[in-house]
């Protein structure tokens, strides 16, 4: 009797292990949020010298992001995978500047960039309930944003960023928990580089009266030398997984 009773524990062992084990689906998709921190020239605090509207786009503070990929499943083991997708960054910072002439005047800059990207990524294990991966992509990032005082003052008169595009890289990683076979849990960082590809700085006849240009190539404002601007932002998020075309689990003899 004891000797059945120990063959019936065995089983139910067997069957628990055997049910925690997930087949790799053959695509995954990630709604995700979180909190971007600027890095490089992208990232500057506004203080009271700041009246040169050029370096608005570049005062910048921690935002958040929202975002949203798919992850095609290719070979049999399925670890490498095809990724596709994209984010919405929010940037907003406010601080107080010191006009000449109108005095203490506080300066609010909202920039945004929505980024598409394409690459790959490497999944160690695709079967497990804890699957962590690495990738690399090539992004392209469309900026916009808008600048505003208070008061307002005819001194300055550029409230609008113009419509940028830049094309640069991203790579990252993290771990994805499978809850069920369909639902997960993802978390994960990414450090992107914005601006790899398609740095420019427009003269005064390219640019509208009311819009600031990105300017991060060398160039002369008004006289004034400008150095290239490296563009970057690390990107910190959590999520929800949503797991397509699992083949259903096999229990091992």
């Amino acid at each position: 009797m004891k000797k059945y009773h120990i063959i019936l524990l065995i089983s139910a062992v067997v069957l628990l292990i055997n049910s925690n084990v997930y087949s790799q689906p053959k695509f995954t998709l990630h709604v995700t949020g979180g909190y971007t921190l600027p890095m490089q020239d992208f990232s500057s605090t506004i203080v009271a010298s700041d009246t040169a509207d050029d370096n608005w786009p570049y005062k910048n503070k921690s935002g958040f992001n929202f975002g949203l990929d798919g992850k095609l499943a290719i070979g049999k083991k399925g670890n490498f995978r095809v990724v596709f997708g994209g984010s919405y960054n929010m940037f907003k910072q406010t601080g107080t500047i010191a006009d000449p002439d109108a005095g203490n005047i506080t300066l609010t800059t909202k920039m945004n960039i929505l980024a598409l990207s394409l690459g790959g990524e490497w999944a160690f294990q695709p079967t497990k309930k804890v699957n962590p991966f690495l990738g690399l992509d090539i992004t392209t990032s469309f900026f916009s944003g808008s600048f505003a005082t208070d008061p307002v003052i005819d001194a300055y008169p550029r409230t609008s960023m113009k419509s940028e595009t830049r094309v640069g890289i991203q790579f990252g990683g993290g771990v994805d928990f499978k809850l069920s076979k369909m639902v997960g849990a993802v978390i994960g960082v990414k450090y992107h580089l914005v601006n790899l590809i398609g740095v420019g700085a427009d003269d005064s006849t390219e640019v509208a009266a009311n819009e600031i240009d990105l300017g991060d190539k060398a160039h002369t404002e008004g006289g004034v030398s400008v150095a290239a601007r490296s563009i970057g932002y690390l990107q910190a998020y959590v999520g929800v997984s949503f797991y397509f075309g699992a083949p259903k689990p096999t229990m091992k003899k």
